[in-house]
């Protein structure tokens, strides 16, 4: 079977799961996103190890970038009908770095020990502590309603994948279109040509998803055509360096998929790489759009 046909089938698979659980309740948004947290961490942790020597972090990152992304989600309440939870989240990060400090005296030789605790530092940091924040746009509740903007990351980082990848496939290199790689060094697929078309695609998204829906209301902000395809635009840039930067790991630590969790797709870290980039800046972009409002 063709990887296409793999890509496809598991797509077909996913998709349907991944809906069911954001539709289900807050119970199952957040059991959604912790363990994809838990496995990306697991699979950064892996490579990491390729590269220095030290103690199998593989089990401590899945429960640091677990713990944080809950930790997130208790400090906000009104989640599972709990009040927040003060200081939650920066104990749960200081716990996590005194058990990586201790373990990198322990058990890391000096002319390691610096970039190990570092790379292997990444996962909960870049999983737990940036990426938990995607838990803030998913609600408590049932239906599609409570996680609108979480649906419009998660959608627009599709349709800038799937794009780019079927314009560098099949029509990049043909007809008007010529073939410039994109990051040779980094991802030698890539294209400028996919890049721009799959931008181009996720502005027009985005902005339609943000000028002419009430999905982003819950934030309290308005949006003109302008500001829609501003904010497109910042997606879709923010996905693409997200999946530069998880191919610039896997390249470093000579991984061709981070993991295996889905066929034909690869693990966590290659199929929701320009999510953990992306769904944070849009957080982000509306608390600050909010504020200034």
């Amino acid at each position: 079977m063709s990887n296409l046909a793999q890509r496809l089938i598991t797509a077909f698979i996913a998709i349907p799961v991944v809906f069911f659980l954001l539709w289900f309740n807050d119970f199952s948004r957040v059991g959604l996103l912790c363990f994809l947290a838990g496995v990306g961490a697991w699979e950064w942790a892996r490579m990491a190890s390729k590269m220095y020597q030290g103690p199998d972090t593989r089990y401590l990152s899945f429960a640091s970038s677990l713990a944080l992304t809950l930790a997130w989600v208790l400090s906000e309440g009104g989640y599972f009908g709990l009040p927040a939870v003060p200081f939650v989240l920066g104990s749960t990060f200081l716990v996590s770095f005194a058990i990586y400090i201790a373990l990198a005296y322990a058990k890391v030789k000096i002319d390691h020990l610096f970039p190990w605790l570092v790379m292997q530092l990444g996962a909960p940091l870049y999983l737990g502590l940036w990426g938990g924040m995607n838990v803030l746009m998913v609600g408590n509740g049932h239906g599609f309603e409570h996680c609108y903007a979480f649906i419009l990351v998660m959608t627009s980082v599709w349709l800038c994948d799937t794009v780019a990848y079927f314009f560098g496939k099949f029509a990049a290199g043909k007809g008007p279109f010529g073939r410039h790689l994109f990051a040779p060094t980094i991802s030698p697929k890539k294209t400028w040509e996919g890049s721009i078309a799959g931008s181009i695609a996720t502005i027009a998204w985005v902005a339609y998803f943000a000028k002419c829906t009430s999905a982003l209301s819950a934030f309290g902000v308005q949006f003109n055509w302008a500001s829609a395809i501003a904010l497109g635009f910042i997606l879709t840039v923010a996905g693409q360096a997200g999946d530069l930067l998880m191919s610039a790991l896997k390249r470093w630590s000579g991984t061709k998929d981070s993991g295996n969790l889905f066929v034909g797709h690869g693990g966590v870290l290659d199929r929701c790489d320009s999510f953990y980039l992306a769904a944070p800046t849009l957080y982000l972009m509306m608390e600050f759009l909010k504020g200034i409002a």
